[in-house]
């Protein structure tokens, strides 16, 4: 963007102040985007390259920041396969692009969280979108914001307060930095994406409203509209135009609807492993992974330690847990998850009534679980999408998840055993008419196995399921 273009839109922005909007000038009305979710279509192309996924965890893992040797805030990240690719995240002064030193700092990052990260994302998803993915700017409305976290279904906030909300949320994404020293390619292809101080985003607000109160400030605002533009950093990381710098850029997974509007208040764990999921799934195509370890990605280690040594705590965490994967597993189009049958023992399982054995906390960090993304997204994520390649795929999406939207949505194992026994077949005359056994019948009903897209679909079909 050249600096004459930000200084207009900067002259357009309002300022939010407490609450309430002080208001500097209202232009006209802006070109909004559209929503990123339309009729058929429940799943959208989302940035996952490195500085997209260290923001989300510095937003979901607040416990992590750090006072440095100099004062200031900070957030340390550290690529998995490559120790010396390191990107450190600091909180910056929204009019300027000093760092906030540890006090000031934490009135921001502790604005930070599941709703920041989902937001986070939705800039993610609208920037590979653009004509120019990565260099255009585009603004949004909060109103639409409000629809895709699924906040239209609140009650417990007005819609004037959701707009403000929405428009703090933005705010704090503003003064998140990033710097990096990175390095990307092998051998004679290296090349350094490293990156000075950077705003992650920049983000403008322009709040609108048919009435100002005594101060000239905004106490009911209409809508909101934040004006967002990927940060300098991407500079760094689309230099060389072909090289594998530019190809970092163009690394994207998908965002799946249901997942931004699981509630962060009743079912937090769940909003945090659905995201966390978002941007592993694109590199973990496996989809298997330690309990521990997305339990380490997703809280404190003191909890889970605190866990570990208290009976009390270690139940507690076990129910949060189980409650998270009942969640996933649960939406219209369901997580595919599946346990191992000989580390993950079935009384630790969800909905289990057995008793559990003594230590059985340490036998949950140890067990191994496989955790897919809904259909079609495997799919989508095994098909090496290389960057020229990226927006026909982006163009096929639609297509290909409104083909698959049947055998998307899931079944839960009540739902099999009720239509089965409302045709009076056993276990066995099922798995016969499936091709399976009668114990993968039992599990899938028991909810101990999630059955795969082809198997939905035959069931579905089978037991005139609609």
């Amino acid at each position: 963007m050249k600096k004459e273009e930000s200084a207009s839109i900067q002259k357009k922005t309002t300022i939010k102040s407490g609450d309430t909007m002080e208001v500097k000038k209202i232009p006209d009305l802006p070109i909004i985007e559209p929503t990123l979710y339309r009729k058929d279509e429940y799943f959208t192309p989302t940035a996952t390259s490195a500085p997209i996924v260290s923001s989300l965890h510095a937003q979901l893992r607040k416990d992590l920041w750090s006072e440095d040797p100099s004062g200031l805030a900070s957030f340390l990240h550290r690529a998995k396969g490559k120790s010396s690719n390191i990107i450190e995240h600091y909180i910056t002064n929204p009019g300027d692009i000093s760092l906030l030193p540890w006090e000031e700092a934490l009135q921001i990052i502790d604005k930070f969280g599941t709703n920041t990260a989902k937001l986070h994302l939705l800039f993610a998803a609208h920037t590979m979108r653009q004509e120019k993915p990565w260099e255009s700017k585009f603004t949004l409305s909060a109103n639409d914001i409000i629809s895709e976290l699924g906040w239209d279904k609140r009650t417990d906030l007005k819609n004037t307060q959701k707009l403000k909300e929405i428009s703090k949320l933005a705010f704090a994404l503003g003064c998140l930095t990033i710097q990096a020293t990175w390095v990307e390619g092998r051998g004679n292809n290296k090349v350094s994406c490293s990156v000075q101080t950077s705003r992650i985003w920049e983000t403008y607000i322009d709040v609108r409203s048919g009435q100002l109160n005594l101060e000239q400030k905004i106490d009911e605002p209409t809508d909101v509209y934040i004006t967002v533009r990927p940060g300098l950093w991407t500079d760094a990381f689309l230099n060389r135009a072909g090289c594998e710098a530019k190809k970092a850029l163009y690394q994207f997974g998908y965002l799946a609807q249901d997942i931004l509007k699981i509630d962060p208040y009743h079912d937090d764990l769940a909003l945090r492993l659905g995201l966390h999921l978002t941007v592993e799934s694109r590199f973990h195509i496996s989809g298997t992974y330690k309990v521990q370890t997305l339990l380490e990605a997703l809280l404190p280690k003191t909890v889970i330690n605190e866990a570990l040594d208290n009976r009390d705590k270690a139940r507690k965490l076990t129910n949060r847990w189980n409650h998270a994967l009942k969640v996933l597993s649960e939406l219209k189009r369901a997580f595919q998850i599946e346990f191992c049958p000989t580390s993950y023992p079935k009384e630790l399982r969800p909905n289990s009534k057995a008793r559990k054995p003594r230590g059985y906390f340490s036998q949950l960090l140890a067990a191994k679980i496989t955790i897919h993304p809904p259909a079609p997204i495997p799919e989508l994520l095994g098909a090496n999408t290389k960057p020229q390649q990226i927006q026909a795929k982006l163009n096929s999406v639609k297509k290909i998840v409104k083909e698959s939207t049947a055998r998307a949505i899931p079944l839960t194992g009540t739902q099999i055993k009720n239509a089965r026994k409302a045709k009076g077949w056993s276990q066995a005359k099922l798995a016969g008419l499936l091709g399976v056994s009668q114990r993968y019948i039992s599990m899938f009903e028991r909810g101990d196995r999630t059955p795969n897209s082809k198997q939905f679909c035959k069931i579905k079909k089978i037991l005139d399921i609609h």
